[in-house]
């Protein structure tokens, strides 16, 4: 590494420990609100699809991102976003209200995002960016997985935990943007407003139908991505109303993810350094399906954390290929661009994802037939992935996908 990429790492595993406790502890809103709060199916599918259709805003904000101040920009979103999570210590027992600040702060979450990605491609070399990213998602996976079995011990102990939680996790989250936001930025790497601006639906789809190995992958996501969704929205009902799990092993077993990303998130990204980032997505994908038969067989907590094991040893892959993946098809100048296309697409999908799984939750006997609708799109998934590398290991653009 060079002294940016040093100095980087430094910073970056310091915000990325702080971001992942946030993370972690926001990650649970859904579960809380259907175990602690009674919510129903509407108010869990709206939830779990707050932080996926706001990613839509991307569009928006991209120009303004590259143009001049992504530092400054993860600043103010971070404060503006996390901060309304205070308003939790005056009134906790109302579903509602938590969906308004979930979707404040997953709107903060879309130039952090962008702006977050954007500089570590400007910092990282291409040929380092795998490996050093894995490293720094080390730190963030452990403090996710601490944050979050305390949390689980804290609600055993206290049902009224969560009235201070996600107030503590508010602030943790802006100590996170503000030690990011200091992070330097290497000369001469900086996304240029002269690049693609994508502020229209048309900037959108002119950049894609240019671009037929980005097209695919993005395929091979929003497939993934329809799967992850509509099991987000159906899982709390698995959990809570058919497994019935108590506090602790609802909370703590998401830890599990976490610590399959300490032990393998420096791995994955010596992989995708490696064999690329399609390959990867293949593997990972794959994975994903592995986990839905697990989860389908599952009957108490311990057969539940077991698929819990093989969910967090495939989403350490995906975490990887979702920060690092989009990045790589860019052109040097455009990697917020691509970065903001990525997000924004997450958008599109979170329309459609959750509400399959909260319909099928709603009117099926058992909310695990999501699973059989989630495996099928990421055997899909893993298959597109499958022909993508093959196309980009022969440097060739995806045929099928420019059709």
């Amino acid at each position: 590494m060079d002294a940016i990429e040093r100095d980087t790492y430094r910073l970056h595993t310091r915000a990325a420990f702080l971001e992942g406790a946030f993370g972690a502890v926001v990650a649970s809103v859904a579960d809380v609100a259907r175990k602690g709060l009674g919510a129903d199916t509407l108010i869990i599918t709206l939830i779990t699809m707050a932080p996926a259709v706001t990613q839509c805003f991307a569009l928006f904000v991209t120009g303004r991102i590259a143009a001049a101040h992504p530092r400054r920009l993860i600043r103010w979103a971070g404060i503006l976003g996390r901060l309304p999570l205070l308003i939790l210590l005056l009134r906790w027992d109302d579903p509602w209200l938590l969906l308004i600040l979930v979707s404040v702060q997953a709107l903060s979450m879309v130039p952090i995002i962008s702006a977050w990605n954007g500089i570590l491609r400007s910092n990282y070399s291409a040929e380092n960016r795998g490996r050093i990213f894995g490293r720094a998602t080390r730190y963030q996976s452990l403090a996710g997985a601490i944050a979050i079995i305390a949390s689980g011990i804290w609600a055993e102990r206290d049902p009224d935990a969560f009235r201070y939680l996600y107030p503590l996790a508010g602030v943790i989250g802006v100590g996170a943007c503000l030690l990011f936001a200091s992070v330097p930025r290497r000369e001469g790497r900086i996304a240029a407003p002269s690049g693609v601006r994508l502020t229209s639906t048309g900037s959108l789809l002119g950049v894609l139908r240019r671009d037929a190995n980005f097209r695919q992958y993005q395929v091979g996501f929003f497939l993934y991505g329809m799967g992850f969704m509509a099991l987000a929205t159906a899982k709390p009902f698995i959990t809570v109303d058919e497994l019935e799990l108590d506090w602790a092993v609802l909370l703590g077993a998401r830890a599990i993810p976490s610590l399959a990303g300490i032990a393998f998130s420096p791995y994955f990204g010596r992989l995708m350094d490696r064999i690329g980032q399609a390959r990867l997505g293949t593997i990972s994908f794959g994975g994903l399906v592995l986990y839905g038969i697990a989860l389908s067989l599952a009957h108490d907590a311990v057969t539940f954390c077991i698929a819990e094991v093989f969910f967090g040893i495939a989403m350490t892959g995906v975490t990887i290929l979702w920060n690092l993946g989009p990045i790589a098809f860019a052109k040097e100048g455009e990697g917020m661009q691509y970065m903001a296309i990525h997000v924004a697409l997450v958008g599109v999908r979170g329309l459609l994802g959750h509400p399959v799984g909260g319909l099928i939750t709603e009117y099926a006997r058992d909310p695990r037939w999501v699973i059989l609708f989630c495996g099928a799109v990421w055997l899909a998934a893993a298959l597109v992935m499958r022909r993508l590398a093959k196309c980009m290991m022969n440097g060739e653009d995806d045929v099928l996908a420019s059709r």
